[in-house]
C-alpha cells in the first residue's frame, strides 16, 4: 500500500467512524495534495455519500486545513475546530531580522512538532499569525523563544487573521487561456516548464488535482502552483491588437 493509498483509507476510516458514531472527526492540517485525495475520494466511493465534511484552516481562505467530519444536521450540534492561532512577534523589533514562511516554518519543526499539526502561517509587519492543532499550542508557546537570529515571544490570539495581506492584483498577456499559459506568465516560466509542473502532479484548481495542460479556469477559480504560491483567476479583460488576451488575476506572493 503506497502512501496516497493510506491517507485515503485513513480519511475514509474518519469519516465512517464519525457516521457510525454520531459524533464529529477531524484530520489534522490537510495539504492541498490531501485535500485533493479528499475530494477524489468522496467522487468516487458511494460509501461516503451520506457524510458530509467540511475544511477549515482558521480563518475563511486559509489552504492548509482541517476537515471535520459530519454536520449539524446529522448530529445536532455545531463542531468546533481544533484550531488555534499563535502570534509570533520579535521582542525587539528594531533589531530583528526579517522574518519569513520558511523561517517561522523550520523554527517550529525544529522543535519537534509535526508538519501536519501547523496550518498556514501570514506573516504582516514582521510579525506572524500561525495556525496550528489545539493540542501544539501551548508546546509552541512555551518553547519557540528564538527565530534565526531573532529573540521572539509568542501567545495565542483571536484577532481575526487578515489572510489577504500578501495578495496583489495582476495584469498578464497571454496567448491562450490554457492552463499551462496562465501558470507560465504568471510565475516567469517556459511553457514547457509549467506543463512539467502540470504533469507532476504540482497544480491544482479549487484542490483538485490539474491532469491537463489544456484545462481552461473559470472566473473565480483558485489555482495552487505547489512550490510558487496560488493564484485566483478573474477574468479575461480583453484583445490586444496583436491577439494577446489580457487577464485578471489575484496572487498571493
Amino acid at each position: 500500500m503506497n502512501e496516497g493509498e493510506i491517507i485515503e483509507r485513513r480519511l475514509k476510516e474518519l469519516a465512517l467512524r464519525a457516521y457510525n458514531n454520531g459524533y464529529y472527526t477531524f484530520t489534522n492540517f490537510l495539504g492541498i495534495a490531501e485535500i485533493s485525495m479528499l475530494k477524489k475520494l468522496y467522487a468516487a466511493d458511494a460509501d461516503l455519500k451520506g457524510m458530509p465534511y467540511v475544511l477549515y484552516g482558521g480563518s475563511k481562505g486559509c489552504e492548509r486545513c482541517v476537515a471535520a467530519f459530519g454536520s449539524e444536521e446529522l448530529f445536532g450540534y455545531q463542531c468546533e475546530f481544533p484550531v488555534s492561532c499563535i502570534l509570533i512577534k520579535p521582542r525587539m523589533q528594531k533589531f530583528a531580522d526579517k522574518l519569513t514562511h520558511r523561517d517561522i516554518l523550520g523554527a517550529v519543526l525544529n522543535l519537534g512538532t509535526k508538519r501536519d499539526t501547523i496550518g498556514d502561517i501570514y506573516i504582516n509587519d514582521n510579525e506572524a499569525f500561525m495556525f496550528c492543532i489545539d493540542t501544539v499550542r501551548q508546546y509552541i508557546t512555551d518553547n519557540l523563544v528564538k527565530v534565526k537570529h531573532t529573540f521572539v515571544s509568542c501567545e495565542q490570539t483571536t484577532k481575526e487573521v487578515d489572510v489577504n495581506v500578501n495578495r496583489t492584483e495582476i495584469c498578464i498577456q497571454v496567448s491562450s487561456l490554457r492552463i499551462d499559459s496562465i501558470v507560465a506568465k504568471a510565475y516567469r516560466l517556459s511553457r514547457s516548464e509549467a506543463q512539467t509542473l502540470i504533469r507532476s502532479g504540482r497544480v491544482y484548481i479549487n484542490g483538485i488535482v490539474c491532469e491537463s495542460a489544456g484545462r481552461t479556469p473559470k472566473a473565480g477559480e483558485v489555482i495552487t502552483v505547489r512550490g510558487y504560491g496560488r493564484m485566483e483567476y478573474k477574468e479575461t479583460a480583453k484583445e490586444t491588437k496583436k491577439g494577446k488576451l489580457v487577464v485578471n488575476a489575484i496572487i498571493w506572493r
